[in-house]
């Protein structure tokens, strides 16, 4: 019993060292991060109008997982020149249509921002009259 204890144990470690090895070599080819920070002056706006709603904030479309933004109407060119620098052309993106219809552009305190339209509220019924 004990000769096989020693036997398992150093052979135990050594799986473990070669497995943390090859995580790490793994990690260290496929990890990559990329800071995205949009210029400020994409989203400045001074009233409502300057405002309106992108659908490719990011590497990905709303309409593959990304997500939908509100930014100066005459900046969106700047914008897409600017995703086309920053993401890569491999960028994986899943198939999930997270695009709304309710929602809008507006200036709030000098910057372009989403807002959600609500949706208007139904007449309450109305109750018949007792003996009627």
């Amino acid at each position: 019993m004990r000769r096989t204890a020693l036997i398992a144990v150093p052979a135990l470690l050594l799986s473990a060292v070669l497995v943390a090895l090859g995580v790490m070599s793994f990690h260290s080819g496929t990890a990559r991060t990329k800071p995205v920070v949009l210029p400020f002056e994409v989203f400045w706006c001074a009233k409502d109008d300057d405002c309106t709603v992108v659908d490719h904030i990011g590497c990905c479309a709303c309409s593959e997982g990304g997500a939908q933004a509100a930014i100066t109407a005459w900046r969106q060119n700047d914008l897409r020149r600017f995703l086309k620098r920053a993401c890569d052309r491999d960028t994986v993106c899943v198939q999930v249509d997270l695009c709304r219809d309710d929602v809008y552009a507006r200036c709030v305190k000098r910057q372009c921002v989403l807002a959600w339209r609500v949706p208007a509220t139904p007449a309450a019924p109305v109750a018949p009259e007792p003996g009627s």
